[in-house]
């Protein structure tokens, strides 16, 4: 299921949410399918440090993932958030 294309509601928030971005990141958040705003806050980062981003990320796939009774879902979230 989470491979699924966008749904159209799902595309239209993210169309509307990107034309109150910049042009170029609102391009990125039509293709991801989340904001970077959206990212920081799936990532707990309240800036774009590498480093950061990194080992929250690494943390965050750990603790979900489903051999130790995570989410699929929310461990594609953190891959989508990185990715962002």
């Amino acid at each position: 299921r989470g491979l699924r294309p966008v749904s159209p509601a799902s595309q239209a928030v993210a169309d509307a949410r990107g034309r109150a971005e910049r042009p170029q990141s609102a391009a990125a958040s039509r293709i991801i399918g989340i904001s970077l705003q959206e990212a920081q806050q799936i990532l707990n980062v309240s800036s774009l440090n590498p480093e950061e981003i990194q080992k929250n990320y690494d943390h965050l796939f750990k603790v979900n993932d489903k051999s130790v009774g995570g989410s699929f879902y929310l461990q594609s979230k953190v891959s989508a958030g990185r990715g962002r």
